[in-house]
């Protein structure tokens, strides 16, 4: 199939897409429950990938899985458990308007710090916590579409970087 094809394919299949409805429209089909959930993941996530690569020296892949693995089991009990997070900030005098102030602050943070660390990478990242997210929000096929696009941007440049090979002769 022709690169062109490909685009008009993409292009048929978001007509349906296509409404007068903006972001506030898109974020209010998001649970709240959903919202915090997400928002535990990415701060447990930054948090033990920043202090696994001090432990995985040079081995950002290693520390990457495995802080993903740890976080994903973090919100996996906190889900299961019953725990309600918005009640246990309550009980020590966080309100909910402070709530509502902090958390998007948290995932702009950490958005910032898997940006800064990850580079070209992020965008994968990105690509597949949108895909993930699709199955908790009410339009879930728009969410899907971005995040396809934004792995395949990620792939796309990924594969533009220029690979050194280890037997190149660098002059100084």
């Amino acid at each position: 199939m022709k690169k062109g094809a490909v685009g008009i394919v993409l292009l048929l299949s978001m007509i349906s897409f296509a409404s007068a409805a903006g972001i506030g429209s898109l974020l209010d089909l998001v649970d709240e429950s959903n919202l915090i959930l997400s928002s535990l993941f990415i701060v447990t996530f930054s948090i033990l990938f920043f202090s696994l690569q001090k432990f995985f020296k040079g081995n950002n892949a290693t520390a990457g899985i495995v802080s993903a693995a740890i976080a994903l089991v973090t919100v996996y009990f906190v889900n299961k458990s019953g725990f309600d997070i918005s009640g246990f900030f309550f009980d020590m005098g966080i309100s909910e308007e402070v709530m509502w102030t902090v958390i998007p602050i948290l995932i702009i943070v950490g958005a910032i710090f898997a940006i800064i660390k990850l580079k070209t990478g992020s965008l994968l990242l990105f690509g597949g916590l949108l895909i993930l997210l699709s199955f908790f929000a009410y339009e879930g096929v728009l969410l899907i579409f971005l995040g396809i696009v934004l792995i395949g941007l990620g792939a796309f440049f990924l594969s533009k970087k220029k690979k050194k090979s280890p037997f190149e002769i660098r002059l100084r």
